[in-house]
This record gives C-alpha cells, structure tokens and sequence, in this order.
C-alpha cells in the first residue's frame, strides 16, 4: 500500500509541475522580431566572424535591432547584401539601415 501511495503522489507533483512549466513558459515568453530569422536565412550561415559578429545570427540581429550595414557579409557578397535589403525595403547597402 505505500508504494502505491508514493506512486500516486509522485504522479500528481510529476502533473502540478508540468502544468506550472507550462503556464511559466507561457507567462514569460520571450518574443523576438520574425524578420531577424528572415534575414539570417539569407545569410550563408559559415559564422565566419568577418562582418565583426561571432555568428551570422548574431549579425542578423544587430541589422534589425542596431541598423547595422547590410553590406558587411563578405561570404555573401553583394547578392545576400540585395536580399537584405529587399527584406528591409531599405534604398542603400551603406550606411545605417533605415526600417
């Protein structure tokens, strides 16, 4: 009787905690823009540093939240600099960019 006992009470902690992770990851989700995955798809994703950022997610970011160049992929070249700005309808590659 005291297994079944301890079963049933770690099933029911097993059950409140899962719904309060639920309900946490809900409450404190943390939201992000969808054009910072828009233009990281564009990149081609080698990290290789030589825009200044230690990733290209991480460049990605700094174009959308810090209008950042959008010429300073040297992998990509200017034909990922054109897609950029076609993401950002932005009217030049120098610069800051203007959203």
């Amino acid at each position: 009787m005291i297994v079944l006992y301890s079963v049933i009470l770690l099933l029911s902690l097993s059950l409140a905690l899962g719904v309060m992770i639920a309900i946490f990851a809900k409450v404190f989700e943390v939201k992000t823009d969808p054009r910072i995955a828009l233009v990281n798809s564009v990149l081609p994703a080698f990290n290789c540093g030589s825009c200044g950022y230690p990733g290209c997610i991480n460049y990605a970011a700094a174009i959308i939240m810090n209008h950042e160049n959008t010429g300073k992929c040297t992998p990509g070249g200017p034909k990922t600099a054109q897609k950029i700005k076609e993401i950002l309808a932005l009217k030049e590659t120098t610069g800051p960019a203007k959203v």
